[in-house]
């Protein structure tokens, strides 16, 4: 037995450049695993507000997170039986047998396992309270708490990552009972692929679906069905870059390849040659750099600008620190009561606000008319908006304006959406001059439509109406005494939610939400990043090893060392580029869509969606450059040993 455990030291000695990342990689992935398990089963958690929402986000952040530690030990996995293949042939033509070979794999698989857990745990044990820290400061709650040791999450993450090792293990052990020793003494010849007409095919294909994509991604409606139509082209975007980069690729490298001016230059020809040949291979794995990169750009993305717009989408709910709509005027009653709730809370309230303004018509536009098909219950797929009339005596009071119109003319605030020139609402047209700044935009119902208010010089005939009271209120007291009395104020007055609106509590519900989503999106995006490192670590590693030989028998026919380092630079950067330009594109195209789920919302500000989308990307560059120039290095090197 003490042969296997000196046999499988020396092993990884002499492989430090393949078990140091993929150790490092994976105590990170199991230190993840461990933080969601232990966030999910806090108890503290369970007494807030939105539980049951940050249970079920934590839950599915842990489900995905599982099935890309499986997705990445399963491809490194591949990559490791490759570079031990041939040991294991040598192994075997010095006498040793099957059932030693399988022995040796269990005990390489164990001390993994064993080195994975220890560090992994370790380091998710250490930055747990980081994370949850980080955590409650997303959520801005101050009350939580976390054991230093949450021995369930412990087992949890045991049970998971040793069941993984346990899949992989029999993995091995049956390519081991399928080969023979002369097999693993002579690997299997990487062949010259036959490109025919249906490479063609598929590259056109590839271009099709991903250009169908990205058409749904810039024509979704903030509709019910947005969401859906995003992830429908998220599936094709899938679909559409693995055919472009697997067949596509080839394409464009056999136009280079009959551009002679080109391919006929000695770094060019050795990087277009090289990639034609093994593309089937580098394609798929250049397609998953490249859905990785999308996923942490759009995940980030996403997250953060919910996170980071949560004012703007108060704002929009709830324009005054107390927003109540009603279909009559309050009652003395109910004026009676905001003021003795307010004095038993020791709030002082500053002077209403109340207008009136026509009940929401919900319906969608085609071209410039609004369709109108009634009240909330009508709604169907088609709807996108909602339209609230008001007239210009009330806009001149709550605006301190001086607008006069005529009986044609209008104004209109679309945040969503600008609208402007011959508008018609229903029966009635308009000529509509759009206004870019209203502080009483309010959204009734708490519908998911986008409203859209229009101001002429007196409501339609006919109209049924709605009362809204604003009132701001000051408080001394902590974020608890802020809820107490807006709570309070929502029991006494017997308002349902629809009818009620105060900012703090908005905010502390959605700052609960989307600082779930953000902790989410980030342990999500590191584990992503750290796989897609990993990918292109390994892939370079590869590529080194296959050009080996290619390189120096070029240099044999006379390549100098410095032509040598061009095409090493020339075939590296165009491995690295194609991933993050495809990166960045789908981002590009995935902004709108994102932009009109976030309008159901109420989120509208599109110049903070761009600040982000810039930021993040400039980030993954920095990051994506970085591994670039860690992994020339190393293709370098491993080039230079042969």
């Amino acid at each position: 037995m003490m042969l296997f455990f000196k046999l499988i030291n020396s092993s990884f000695k002499r492989n430090l450049k393949a078990y140091i990342p993929y150790l490092i990689s994976m105590t990170m992935l199991v230190a993840i695993n461990y933080i969601f398990k232990a966030v999910e089963i806090n108890r503290s958690l369970k007494d807030l507000p939105s539980a049951a929402v940050t249970k079920a986000l934590m839950q599915t952040g842990s489900t995905f997170i599982i099935l890309v530690t499986l997705a990445f030990m399963i491809y490194v996995n591949r990559f490791l039986w490759q570079q031990r293949q041939q040991e294991m042939g040598l192994y075997s033509m010095l006498g040793m047998t099957r059932r030693n070979l399988q022995v040796l794999t269990v005990i390489e698989k164990c001390y993994l396992l064993v080195i994975s857990l220890f560090l992994g745990t370790l380091f998710g044990i250490i930055f747990d309270r980081l994370a949850f820290l980080g955590f409650a400061h997303l959520l801005q709650i101050d009350h939580l708490s976390q054991p230093w040791i949450e021995w369930g999450a412990v087992i949890n993450t045991i049970v998971i990552i040793g069941g993984f090792f346990l899949i992989l293990m029999v993995i091995d052990l049956i390519k081991l009972f399928r080969l023979n020793p002369n097999e693993l003494w002579h690997p299997q010849q990487t062949k010259i692929a036959r490109h025919g007409k249906f490479f063609t095919f598929a590259g056109l294909l590839g271009v099709a679906v991903l250009a169908y994509a990205y058409y749904l991604t810039i024509t979704v409606k903030p509709r019910m069905s947005a969401l859906t139509t995003f992830m429908t082209a998220v599936f094709l975007v899938v679909i559409g870059t693995y055919l472009i980069f697997i067949a596509g690729s080839i394409i464009v490298l056999k136009l280079l390849q009959k551009n002679k001016g080109y391919y006929y230059r000695p770094r060019h020809f050795i990087a277009v040659s090289g990639m034609l040949q093994r593309m089937e291979q580098n394609g798929a794995s250049l397609a998953t750099i490249c859905l990785l990169c999308s996923s942490v750009l759009v995940i980030l993305f996403t997250s953060l600008t919910m996170y980071a717009g949560i004012n703007d989408t108060v704002n929009s709910y709830a324009p005054r620190d107390l927003t109540i709509i009603t279909s009559q005027k309050l009652t003395a009653q109910q004026e009676s009561t905001i003021n003795s709730v307010a004095k038993k809370h020791h709030a002082q309230l500053n002077k209403p606000v109340t207008f009136t303004t026509s009940a929401p018509q919900y319906g969608y536009w085609e071209n410039n008319h609004f369709i109108n098909q009634g009240d909330l219950q009508d709604m169907t797929n088609q709807t996108t908006n909602t339209v609230i009339t008001m007239s210009t005596a009330t806009y001149n009071r709550i605006a301190d304006k001086h607008v006069k119109l005529a009986a044609n003319k209008a104004l209109i605030y679309s945040p969503a959406k600008e609208h402007r020139g011959t508008l018609q609402i229903g029966s009635q047209k308009y000529q509509a001059t759009p206004i870019h700044d209203f502080n009483y935009y309010f959204n009734p119902s708490h519908a998911i439509y986008s409203p859209i208010f229009i101001i002429t010089n007196k409501l339609p005939a006919n109209t049924t109406t709605i009362n809204f009271t604003g009132i701001n209120y000051r408080l001394n007291g902590s974020k608890k005494a802020h809820l107490n009395f807006e709570n309070d104020l929502q029991a006494q007055l017997h308002l349902p939610n629809q009818a009620y609106s105060s900012r703090t509590n908005l905010r502390s519900q959605l700052t609960s939400l989307y600082g779930g989503i953000v902790f989410l999106g980030i342990l999500i995006s590191f584990a992503l990043g750290i796989t897609t490192t990993v990918v292109i670590y390994f892939k370079q590693i590869t590529e080194g090893y296959e050009d080996q030989y290619r390189f120096k028998t070029m240099q044999q026919v006379g390549l100098s060392e410095k032509e040598t380092t061009k095409s090493i630079h020339s075939q590296v950067l165009m491995v690295f580029m194609l991933p993050v330009v495809g990166a960045i594109i789908n981002l590009c195209f995935a902004i709108p869509a994102i932009r009109q789920i976030l309008i159901q919302f109420n989120f509208y500000n599109v110049r903070l969606m761009a600040i982000i989308a810039v930021s993040i990307t400039l980030v993954l560059l920095c990051l994506y450059f970085a591994i670039y120039g860690l992994t020339t290095r190393m293709y370098r090197k491993i080039v230079a040993q042969g």
